[in-house]
Parts: C-alpha cells; structure tokens; sequence
C-alpha cells in the first residue's frame, strides 16, 4: 500500500494510465514546486479528521468533473455502483474498548460517492483525504476506463510493495472502508503502530525499499503525516522533489510527494484561487483593487472567497475560479457575499436588453441574480422570484427592472418593481399589487402584514352613490381602495358588514378596524358598523357618530348599540332617527343628534317622546352624582340617576 514507484502529477487536468505509469498531458493554473513540500507536515490533524469535509453532492460532482466520459468498461468512480454488506464498528482489539470507525448500514446499488461519504462520516476521515488515496494508489479518480483489476486494491491496503495483496481486503467498498480504519487506526495511542515515527521527534525515513537508498531525518509534526508514513513508509528524495512533474532517480519514491501533490492542486482553495487569479492576467484584474479580505480561505474550505475594493473571486473544488466586478460586486458584499442568501457565483456578467426600459446587465449566482439597470443601481432577485420575473418579460416586460431587493421567509417572497409591488400567494403564484394597495403592505410588514397573503388580483368595483374603488382579496380579509387609500375589512368584520346590507349600503372604508373589549367596530362612509360578541352587526349612521363622542363613546354611558337606527318623526312632522344602546338612546333632529340616558328617555318616551310636550332633544345630557339633566325644545327633563 506505499507504491513508492509510481509518478504521478497532482497539477494535471487529465491523465492517461500506461502500464502503471501515470503520465501528466495538460496543467492546471497552479503549479507546486518541490521546495514547497513539507517532509514533517504534509496534510494538517484538521484536514485528516473532517467528517464534514465533503457531502455526498460535492463528491460526486467531483467525481464527474475529473471524468466526464466514461469508458467501455463502464467502471470509472463517476458511474460505479456495488452492493455494500453491513459491518460492525472497528476497534483497536475488536473489543469496542477503543473505537475507530462505527458500524456501516449496508445498501444495493451505493454509488462509489455514497460509499466514500459514508465510510467518512463512520471513520472520521476526510473525503479528500480518501479522493486523494484512491488517486495516488491506482489513479481511480481520473481514470476514465479502470479495469475491475485496479478496483479490487482501490486504495492499495493490503498491499504491501514487497509481498502479494491480501484477498480478503479486496473491493472497492472493503477497501475504502479498511483503508480508514486502518489510518484511524495508526493514530490511536492504544494501537502498536502509535509509536512508529512518533509526533514531535525525529524519525528516519526511506528514501526507497531498497535501504541502500538511505533515509531522511524527518521530523513529524502531527498525527495526519504520522499515519501517511505509516501508510507509505518513504520520503521523496531531492532528485524526486527536483522534477515534479517527471521521474527522479533510481532511489526515488512518490507516494506522500503524489498525496501531497494531488492534495493541494485539488482542495487547497487558498492557493487555487491565488493561482488562477494570476493565470487571468493583469488585462482582467487590473481594476480589481487591493484585497481586502481572505479569511474564508482556511485549510479546510470547500469554497474560498476573496473580496477586493471592485471585485469578488471565489475558487470552489468543483467550480473552480469564479468572479465578480464593479456595481455588482458591491451588492454582493452587502449580500453577504458567499455566505449571503445568494451563496456562490455560478456565471459570469451578462447583458440584458431592457427593451424601451434601458439596457442593463446581470450576474448568475446559485440562489439568484443580481440585476444592473441603466443608471448603475443593483438589486437581487432570488431565484424564486426568477422565474415568475421571467415569465413576465423580466426588464423589457411589464414590471420593468426591480427597485428593491427579493426578500423571502418561509416560502413567502416579495419585490418591489418599476412596474408593480410583487408578492407570493398561498398557492405559491405571484400576485401584483399597485397603488395604495401596494403602498400600504409595503409601509406595514409586506409578506408578513396583518392583511396576509393576497388570494387573488384587485378588481374594480362601484358601490352606488359612495364611488368607483378596487377590492381584493386577502387571507385575513377583504381590502378595498379608493381615493389613495386602503383598508382591510377583517373576515372577523365581514359578517357584520353584510348584517347591515354591505357595501352598497355603508360605502368604503375610511378606518383601519378596532377591537376592545370583545368589541369590533370600523368607520364606513355612511357610518361605523359595530358588532360585539356574537351579535349583529350593526351600522351607527355618520350624523349620529357625534352624539356617540360626545357621550363617551361606546365605553360612556350609552354602551355598545342594540340595534340599527329607524326613523323618528316628530310632532312637526320632521323626519329624524333614533337608535338604541345598551344605556339608552340616540335621538337625531331638527336640533342635531343626542344621546338620551335610558333613566332619562323613559320619562321623555312616557310623554311621547318627540311627538309629545318635550319636542326634539337640543342638548346635550347634563349629569350630577344623583341626576340627569337635559333640554328639550319645549323644556328640560331632570330625573334622578
């Protein structure tokens, strides 16, 4: 499992297999020296011990990208799948006493990425790490038609340079799943193996099986390069160092040279980035600026992300170099960049023809885009609103280029547009809202507003003599516009509403609704419906609203009304109304409308109220501790309280 003989380029994009020989025929952006490699500290503990390291998705969109197409054999790890058998967890005895890898739910047809991913997460090894083994030890991952041969000793375990493979480790998922456990296994302090070429003192190292090459005084700095030397027990020597990309001499061993070399030219997102940033040449970069920020480029980073002064660059292990200039570049770096809502970049700038809107431009990123519009302003539009926008025309259509930013939470999006305010439904479509219907959900929570989400589009509608508005539907309700404004008719007001003959009859709204107290009432053109408790509705018509006022309201002394107002005539054949509360009544006359207290109207209706001696009502109520008082056209009314 050293293979100490092979050669093998990490810096290549292909690679063809002859006769054992892995030969390099094109470079990457990155180039390794050998003066860079680290005797004593090859991968670090943190790159080794990464159960997170890749997901099942990364790893096989890897697994694609080294090998688009694969071979008559049909073998290659892109498009490998193999029945896998349950196994126990691991240990140092086989006792459970000191655990290296937990137990493996086998399953049918697992893809050679479900396998890798799996015996990570068991082992606690680095899917890279794993990737990188399979490479260096038979060169699975960019072989585009390896033989069953090269399958059975995928990782090399077992299979030592100087004897014959052991046939009980042989296949492709025993050997992944061993080869783990067994590098878990080297850097446990109960295993045998611990003390071999300890962390933290000087080792000597082959250069080669042949001991006459001689060895290297190594000093190993962690328990990751402790357990390759364990794995492969030889150090490249300089004439190996010297020609990385050929074949050194005689004494020359690659295998920790090849881990290392593939190591860095595959996951080292730092030095990726750097190095195809350089490759873009300065007519691209020159008006990026200085760089601000890397920090997310750390040893063990899938994605890598730097911000500049005009620019945004990120490197990713299976997208490799991405950018993003100017105006747009700024956005995304108050979006977060790429742990924003638009995660990674996924193309590149392109034009956009607004049409008679103006010209503009926009950038793909993996939850959205980024619009430009012709005076330089950037907004988002996420990929859920995307599609709707598109549908719609997007710049040259109806809504025209947006004017502020998508926001989505739970499932619920909303943006503002030139040509409309645009909202999600219930039932998931997209609803336009303009005008002081629009206005309003904007100014009051949009998506997450007391009216809810709208059900349907706003229709036009004439109620009589009160105008022409618009209604529309929402999940809270009922809004109807006019004038510049709007107001919500709550679904807990709507039956009140049609109690006292609806719209038609009390006009539009004029007042959001208010509740206290187990009272709903709402100000209408003709008057305020009332309802309380499980009661009608009731309407208080608008020329007796004063007198309500003025006696306190519905909190005074009247209470909440009993009942709608009916005509009234008087003595003089004046046609007025009255009403009636819970403590007493609302009189409208030729003098105005006032609310009559009940001790008091009793004695007022017993002398036939307007038809009788009193007349109409023409002030207000006068109150003491112990009596009510008030005038009456042809006298006063005093009664004790």
């Amino acid at each position: 499992m050293s293979n100490f003989w092979k050669r093998a380029s990490a810096i290549v994009a292909t690679i063809s297999v002859v006769a054992g020989w892995l030969i390099p025929t094109s470079a990457n952006a990155l180039t390794l020296s050998g003066d860079d490699f680290k005797a004593g500290d090859i991968i670090s503990d943190a790159q080794f011990f990464d159960k997170n390291a890749m997901t099942v998705q990364e790893i096989q969109a890897f697994l694609s990208k080294k090998v688009k197409q694969c071979g008559a054999l049909n073998l290659c790890l892109s498009v490998y799948t193999q029945d896998t058998f349950t196994r126990d967890a691991t240990s140092i005895q086989g006792d459970g006493v000191d655990p290296l890898c937990e137990s493996y739910a086998g399953a049918r047809n697992e893809t050679a990425a479900q396998i890798i991913y799996k015996v990570q997460r068991a082992c606690n090894i680095s899917a890279k790490l794993i990737l990188v083994l399979l490479q260096k030890e038979q060169g699975l991952i960019t072989n585009f038609n390896p033989t069953a041969e090269k399958l059975k000793i995928a990782t090399g375990y077992a299979c030592p340079d100087t004897a014959p493979c052991d046939a009980k480790y042989f296949g492709f998922y025993n050997q992944v799943y061993s080869a783990a456990s067994q590098l878990k296994r080297y850097t446990d302090p109960a295993s045998s193996f611990y003390k071999s070429k300890p962390v933290g003192v000087r080792s000597p190292i082959l250069f080669h099986p042949n001991a006459r090459c001689g060895t290297k005084s190594v000093k190993i700095l962690n328990l990751a390069t402790h357990a390759l030397y364990i794995y492969t027990p030889y150090t490249p020597n300089d004439a190996a160092l010297a020609n990385l990309t050929g074949i050194g001499d005689s004494c020359s061993s690659y295998g920790n040279s090849n881990f290392w070399e593939y190591y860095t030219s595959w996951f080292d997102a730092h030095a990726n980035l750097s190095a195809e940033i350089v490759d873009q040449g300065n007519a691209i970069t020159s008006g990026w600026g200085a760089l601000l920020d890397d920090s997310s480029c750390t040893d063990t980073a899938n994605t890598c992300s730097a911000d500049y002064e005009n620019a945004v660059a990120t490197w990713n292990i299976t997208a490799g170099l991405k950018y993003v200039v100017g105006p747009i570049a700024t956005k995304y770096q108050s979006a977060g960049g790429v742990t924003g809502s638009l995660g990674t970049i996924s193309r590149p700038t392109e034009t956009v023809n607004g049409g008679a809107n103006g010209d503009g431009s926009r950038q793909k990123f993996i939850n959205g885009f980024i619009y430009r519009d012709p005076t330089d302003a950037t907004f988002i539009v996420l990929n859920s609103v995307f599609a709707y926008y598109s549908e719609a025309g997007g710049p040259s259509g109806t809504l025209g280029w947006p004017t502020g930013d998508a926001s989505c939470a739970d499932g619920k999006c909303e943006q503002q547009f030139a040509g409309g305010y645009v909202v999600s439904s219930p039932s998931d479509a997209f609803i336009v809202l303009d005008g002081a219907i629009g206005e309003y959900l904007q100014a009051n929570g949009g998506i997450n507003s007391p009216w809810g989400l709208p059900l349907s589009a706003a229709e036009t509608q004439t109620f009589g003599s009160f105008g022409t508005g618009r209604i529309q539907e929402f999940e809270n309700g009922t809004v109807y516009e006019k004038d510049g404004t709007a107001y919500l008719v709550a679904d807990s007001l709507a039956d009140a509403l049609a109690d006292v003959g609806g719209p038609t009859v009390v006009g539009w709204p004029l007042d959001e609704p208010v509740r206290t107290d187990g009272t709903l009432w709402q100000l209408y053109s003709a008057g305020r419906v009332v309802k309380v408790g499980s009661a009608q509705g009731v309407l208080i018509p608008t020329d007796t609203l004063k007198a309500l006022r003025v006696a306190g309201g519905i909190s005074g002394f009247l209470g909440a009304p009993t009942s709608n107002a009916t005509d009234y005539k008087g003595k003089d054949g004046y046609l007025g109304s009255k009403q009636t509360f819970e403590g007493g009544t609302i009189v409208r006359g030729p003098l105005g409308a006032f609310a009559i207290p009940d001790a008091l109207w009793k004695v007022y209706s017993a002398s036939n109220g307007a038809k009788g001696r009193y007349g109409w009502p023409k002030g207000i109520v006068k109150s003491t501790p112990s009596n009510w008082t008030q005038m009456f056209q042809r006298g006063a009314i005093k009664v004790s309280r």
